[in-house]
C-alpha cells in the first residue's frame, strides 16, 4: 500500500490516465532519506510514478499468463534514479568523462526587465545559433551582458521562432495563467488513444517476462525518449535503437539509458535508410520517438503513413510540450521545462537567484510516463487490436511535480555516497568492462527486471540487424547482474558525496557538493 500522500497523489495522477484500473495494494514503498535538497518532493514524485510503472507491467504480465505479483520500491533509490547518469561507473570510475556539454551556454540569466531566462546550447549547432542570436562569445559574463539588453519575453519569443530552446523562469501561478500552462493543465499525465481497430498483432502468452516478444523501434535522443526503450527492454522487450551515423550525443547519458538494446546506425533521410526503417517498423509492436516536432512528418512518416505500414503499431512519443498545446512545435530540454512551469521558482524559495532542482526530474519521469502508456496500450491491443497513440511531455510532467511541495526543512537529507551504491547498486560485466549502476526501481516478486544486453556505443550492431526469429528468444530468469562487489570492496574511485547535479543554476556539472548558498539556507531554517 502507498501511505505517503505525495506518492499517492503521483500514483493516482497516472491511474486516472489509464484505460484500466491499477491496484496500489500490491505495492510497498520502503522509507528512505532524500538527497536532493528542495521543497519539491522529487523522491516521492518518482516513487509514485515508478510504482504506477510497476503496476502496468504486472497487469500485462497477468494478462499474458504470468503469476500475479507484488512490488517493492525504495524511496531513496527512486530519487537516486533521477540522476542515474551521474551514478554509473565503469571499472570503478564515473562515466562523466566528457566536459564539452558543460558550459555557460547552458544557464539561467537575468534579462533587461529583471526577469530570468534559461537557455540551452548543449549541442554544437544549438550553441552556435544561440551565440549568433546574442552576438557574443561563450562566456558567462558575455552572455549575461548580451541577455541584459533584451526583455525576457522578447528573448523567449524570438528564440522560439528560431527553433532554439529558451524559457522564462515563471512562478507556478504565472504558468497556470499562461495559455500554454492553462492548456497543459487540462491534459492527463499520459495521452493514450486508439486510432482504429485494424491490424491483428497480438502477443499471446509469455513464459518468463511480461514484455517478452515485444518488438520496439527506438528513434530517440538524450534522456526521456531512450528511457522509454530502456524500461521496456528491462521487462523483456527486444529494442532496436536507430541512431544517425553522425550526430550529437553525450557519453554518460548514452551509457545510462541504452542498456538492453541493439544499437544500429542508419541515415533514415536517405532512400536506403528510410526503406530499412520501414522494414523494421512493419514488424514492430512499438515505435518510440523523441525527435524534434515534425521530424518524422517531414520524412513522410506521419500517422497515416505509419498506420499503413503497420496498422497494429503503438506510437510512443516523448516531447517538450504536448501535441495539442500552443507550444506543440517548440524545442525544449529538462531545464527549460523546469523554468517555464514554475518548478525552478518553487525550488528556489529563499534563494537569491533561480536554481534548478538538482535532478533530471522531467527527463526521467517523462520517460517513465511514456513507457507506462506504451505498456498500457499493448495490454489494450491484446483485447481490442488497433493502432495506438501514446504521448507524454516534459512540461506536463513538470506541472505535476510542482504541486508536490512542502517546506524545505520538513525532512532530513543525506548526501549521495558510496554507501548508496552498496545499498542500491549492481555490477554487470560487459565487453567494455564492469559497470556499476543503480538497480531498477521496482522489485517484482516473480519476474526480475534486467538488461540482458549491455550498453555500448552507437552502432554496436550492424544495420542489417533484425528481429529474433523465435518469439521471446533469450527470455529467462537468469540475472546478468549482481549486487555490487565493486562498491562493497572499495572500488568506486571518484564519487564525491553531494546532493545532486552541481548547483550552478544550469543543467551541467557532475555529482558534487551542493552550493554553499543552499547549505546556508538549510542551516538558517533549522536554527
Amino acid at each position: 500500500m502507498i501511505n505517503n500522500t505525495f506518492q499517492r497523489i503521483a500514483f493516482e495522477s497516472v491511474a486516472k490516465a489509464l484505460p484500466f484500473s491499477i491496484d496500489p495494494a500490491k505495492i510497498t514503498v520502503e522509507a528512505g532519506l532524500s538527497y536532493t535538497i528542495s521543497p519539491v518532493k522529487a523522491h516521492d514524485f518518482a516513487a509514485g510514478i515508478m510504482a504506477a510503472f510497476g503496476s502496468v507491467v504486472e497487469r500485462i504480465g497477468v494478462l499474458r499468463g504470468l503469476p500475479a505479483q507484488t512490488m517493492k520500491l525504495n524511496r531513496r533509490r527512486c530519487g537516486l534514479l533521477l540522476n542515474s547518469g551521474q551514478l554509473q561507473f565503469l571499472n570503478g570510475y564515473g562515466c562523466l568523462m566528457d566536459t564539452w556539454p558543460i558550459g555557460p551556454d547552458n544557464g539561467t540569466y537575468r534579462a533587461k526587465d529583471g526577469r530570468h531566462v534559461t537557455v540551452i546550447g548543449l549541442h554544437p549547432h544549438l550553441r552556435d545559433a544561440l551565440l549568433e542570436y546574442f552576438q557574443c562569445p561563450n562566456s558567462a559574463r558575455a552572455l549575461q551582458a548580451a541577455i541584459e539588453k533584451k526583455p525576457a519575453q522578447q528573448i523567449e519569443d524570438e528564440m522560439a521562432a528560431l527553433r532554439l530552446p529558451a524559457g522564462i523562469v515563471r512562478s507556478p501561478d504565472e504558468w497556470l495563467a499562461h495559455p500554454q500552462g492553462a492548456a497543459t493543465a487540462k491534459l492527463p499525465m499520459i495521452d493514450i488513444s486508439q486510432r482504429g481497430n485494424a491490424g491483428n498483432r497480438r502477443l499471446g502468452n509469455a513464459r518468463h517476462r511480461p514484455l517478452e516478444g515485444v518488438k520496439v523501434v527506438e528513434l530517440a535522443h538524450l534522456v526521456a525518449g531512450p528511457t522509454v526503450g530502456r524500461l521496456l527492454a528491462e521487462q523483456g522487450a527486444e529494442v532496436i535503437k536507430v541512431q544517425p551515423p553522425i550526430g550529437d550525443w553525450v557519453l554518460p547519458l548514452w551509457l545510462d539509458v541504452n542498456w538492453g538494446k541493439k544499437s544500429i546506425l542508419l541515415d533514415i533521410k536517405s532512400g536506403r535508410g528510410k526503406a530499412r526503417l520501414i522494414e523494421l517498423l512493419s514488424g514492430a509492436d512499438v515505435l518510440v520517438n523523441s525527435n524534434s516536432p515534425g521530424a518524422l512528418e517531414r520524412l513522410g512518416l506521419d500517422e497515416a503513413a505509419l498506420r499503413q505500414i503497420n496498422p497494429g503499431l503503438i506510437y510512443a512519443g516523448a516531447s517538450y510540450a504536448s501535441a495539442s498545446t500552443p507550444w506543440h512545435d517548440r524545442k525544449g530540454f529538462e531545464q527549460i521545462g523546469q523554468a517555464v512551469s514554475g518548478l525552478m521558482h518553487a525550488n528556489s524559495e529563499g534563494m537569491t537567484a533561480p536554481t534548478l532542482i538538482s535532478v533530471l526530474i522531467n527527463d526521467y519521469m517523462t520517460g517513465y510516463l511514456a513507457a507506462i502508456g506504451a505498456i498500457a496500450a499493448l495490454a489494450e491491443r491484446e483485447e481490442r487490436g488497433g493502432y495506438w497513440n501514446v504521448s507524454a511531455s516534459l512540461t506536463r510532467c513538470a506541472a505535476m511535480a510542482v504541486t508536490l511541495v512542502e517546506p524545505r526543512n520538513a525532512e532530513a537529507y543525506a548526501p549521495v555516497s558510496v554507501q548508496d551504491m552498496i545499498d542500491h547498486g549492481v555490477d554487470q560485466v560487459t565487453p567494455l568492462g564492469t559497470f556499476t549502476r543503480l538497480a531498477s526501481a521496482v522489485e517484482f516478486s516473480h519476474t526480475p527486471s534486467m538488461a540482458t544486453l549491455p550498453t555500448g556505443i552507437p552502432g554496436s550492431h550492424p544495420d542489417t540487424t533484425t528481429w529474433s526469429e523465435v518469439t521471446g528468444a533469450g527470455a529467462s530468469d537468469d540475472l546478468p547482474h549482481y549486487p555490487s562487489r565493486v562498491a562493497r570492496l572499495g572500488g568506486i574511485r571518484n564519487l564525491v558525496p553531494g546532493h545532486g547535479i552541481e548547483d550552478r543554476g544550469d543543467g551541467g556539472g557532475g555529482l558534487s557538493l551542493a552550493s554553499k548558498q543552499l547549505f546556508e539556507i538549510i542551516a538558517a531554517s533549522r536554527a
